[in-house]
């Protein structure tokens, strides 16, 4: 149940009671009064995902690594343990004081707008969904693995990624180039050549050297195409102020001098607004989203990438915003659009794609699960990096966001370990989108030993080679095939999620919301129906397993184990910890989950197996939309069924 949107207005020095909590609001903070064991949602938090016993601040912040309380994506919408929700319907800055008894919400104007969402936890989510925007229905390939490196500056080395991955039999089905822009427009592949002006380029004005370090951009991403991937080009929101040592670019000057005469970019007071020093890209321009002529003129310099078969944009930044006395177009100041921007950024860009076009997002606020895949940005490849990106990434799902991912083995900073590297990638293959990153080559954290270039990549091959662990690989390869394999699953998973304004990757509170223990597990989570039990610790011997009621089957050993009660198992090196409930079935691309895949979609060799000796289960897809229902050794199809479906009871 949604309560209409109060003005705080409304409730100055009056008092609601609601599930034994009180509410009231004096002296610009919004008081909650009653007992409660947890705090959930609130955007993305790295410090942990209950928030009780926290002073947290709603800003969007840039932190590059080792974030703490601070978060690229903070949302004001939370949950309490009496099954009340709170969305506070402002853009701007404020601070919670988050305690068992009492909760204080400060720095609320009474023209803020309130909404009280009363109902299950799960009901609390999806009203939160409805009031802030329909989730965003992506394309299947995104399910499939994803990669990239900023070492990756040239076609000549892209190619080469995808040989290799054909040598390893390693399926991926997208790739994120960074490194392909002049540095300087962010629009024009490097080396490029052309005649600067005013106005947007064509491909066709564009001329490309065979020597140069991409000598056929549109060849190349047909070649890409036709191996079985798809390709995102990285962007960020500002109109670069050049470091000392870059050399002068004509069509950068070109486009600076333009948009400070047409009033394109944020301004302060009567200069364009600089980004301060001391921050990513000091001293840049940013464009402002708000006026449509912006819009106009970045997207128009823009369209010849989807003209040439760009699949979408790796949207990186838009928590560019650090001053308040900055003014839009719009009329809002730095005040509302320090949190904001990111979300008019990122907005921009998807009502300027087409429906198979995807952004891939590190910033974001309200309405993020309606425009973009989010990625919780930098961390270092250490342990308790690792262990923050999954605290992330269930407190984003608990707050609505259905597609997350994490950067495998981290992305800054030494190279992971080899279990670390191998934990992650098996966490990984069990959240909403897979992929691995690294940072350029020296980067901020990279410690490297000055006679010798390190390739710093977080790939499978690289990680092998630089431990001399050849043996790593067959077992990591193994992993990508079961991503693959489980493709069909994980889909129609995500399909059932947005059509229930839900999310597939959950916290255990969220289907079992009458479970105490469950209330407060937070390292481990449901993937669909899937439990899903992370290695989390170095050299950790030993995993801790809760199973809520009902009997689970390990979905890798078959065992069959008794719900309601909590197992310790050993954890070597490859052991994963998977279980599915019984009277839920699991669809497959092949016969088995480690089956040998290839980055393929089609699905040619469907296989579902049913667990338990009775149940029901629905699969959705593009092309189908069944209903499969069993009995001991029987069972029954109906609906829009595939062609070809292999039934296996479990």
């Amino acid at each position: 149940m949604i309560y209409k949107g109060l003005l705080l207005k409304e409730l100055n020095k009056k008092e609601i009671t609601l599930n034994n909590s009180v509410i009231s609001y004096k002296d610009s903070i919004l008081t909650i009064k009653g007992n409660t064991s947890f705090v959930y949602g609130l955007g993305e938090r790295f410090n942990q995902v209950n928030q009780l016993g926290l002073n947290v601040e709603n800003k969007v912040t840039e932190q590059f690594c080792n974030q703490g309380d601070r978060t690229y994506f903070p949302l004001p919408f939370f949950f309490l343990e009496n099954n009340l929700g709170f969305y506070i319907n402002t853009k701007k800055v404020f601070e919670y004081k988050l305690t068992s008894e009492l909760i204080e919400i400060s720095m609320l104007e009474e023209n803020v707008e309130v909404y009280i969402l009363d109902g299950t936890y799960k009901e609390i989510i999806s009203d939160f969904i409805s009031i802030t925007g329909e989730a965003l229905n992506p394309p299947k390939w995104i399910f499939g693995p994803w990669m990239s490196g900023h070492r990756w500056n040239s076609q000549k080395l892209i190619m080469e990624q995808l040989q290799t991955l054909e040598q390893l039999e390693i399926p991926m089905t997208s790739l994120v180039i960074e490194q392909w822009s002049d540095e300087a427009t962010f629009y024009t592949f490097n080396q490029a050549k052309y005649e600067p002006k005013v106005g947007p380029l064509s491909y066709e004005d564009y001329s490309f050297d065979e020597s140069s370090l991409w000598p056929n951009p549109k060849q190349m991403i047909k070649d890409i195409h036709e191996a079985g991937l798809k390709v995102l080009l990285w962007q960020a929101p500002m109109v670069k102020e050049l470091e000392p040592h870059e050399i002068e670019n004509k069509q950068h000057t070109i486009d600076r001098e333009y948009v400070v005469k047409n009033n394109l970019v944020v301004k302060e007071g009567d200069k364009p607004y600089q980004i301060p020093k001391g921050n990513w890209f000091p001293g840049s321009m940013v464009p402002d989203f708000t006026n449509p002529e912006t819009v106009k003129w970045w997207f128009g310099n823009r369209k010849y990438l989807t003209d040439i078969g760009i699949d979408g944009f790796k949207t990186d930044g838009g928590e560019f915003i650090h001053k308040s006395n900055t003014t839009f177009h719009n009329g809002e100041t730095g005040y509302e659009m320090l949190n904001d921007y990111s979300r008019r950024f990122i907005e921009s860009y998807k009502n300027n794609l087409n429906d198979n076009q995807v952004l891939f997002s590190r910033a974001g606020y309200t309405g993020q699960q309606s425009n973009t895949i989010h990625w919780v940005g930098d961390q270092k490849s250490t342990w308790e990096e690792f262990r923050s990106q999954y605290s992330a990434g269930l407190s984003a799902s608990l707050s609505g966001q259905h597609l997350w991912s994490f950067d495998i083995g981290g992305f800054a900073g030494d190279l992971p370990s080899v279990e670390l590297y191998l934990k992650a990638t098996q966490l990984a293959v069990f959240t909403p989108v897979m992929q691995l990153h690294s940072e350029p080559i020296g980067g901020q954290f990279a410690l490297l030993d000055p006679s010798e270039v390190m390739n710093n990549e977080r790939t499978p091959w690289n990680i092998a080679n630089y431990y001399n662990r050849q043996d790593i690989l067959p077992n990591i390869k193994k992993l990508y095939w079961l991503r693959m394999n489980l493709l069909p699953y994980i889909y129609s998973e995500t399909l059932k999620a947005i059509e229930a304004k839900s999310t597939v990757m959950k916290h255990l509170i969220v289907d079992y919301p009458k479970d105490d223990l469950a209330k407060h597990i937070n390292n481990q989570h449901l993937f669909g129906d899937l439990m899903v039990v992370p290695v989390l610790n170095e050299n950790q011997e030993e995993v801790e397993v809760y199973l809520p009621e009902g009997n689970w089957y390990n979905i890798f050993t078959n065992e069959l184990l008794e719900g309601k009660k909590q197992y310790i198992f050993a954890a070597a090196e490859y052991d994963m910890f998977v279980f599915i409930k019984e009277g839920n079935a699991l669809i497959l691309n092949n016969d088995s989950l480690f089956s040998k895949a290839t980055n393929s979609l089609e699905e040619e060799n469907l296989h579902i197996f049913l667990y338990g000796s009775k149940g029901k289960s629905r699969v959705l897809n593009d092309d189908y939309d069944y209903s499969i229902e069993w009995d001991k050794n029987s069972f029954e199809l109906s609906g829009h069924v595939p062609d070809k479906l292999e039934v296996i009871f479990q």
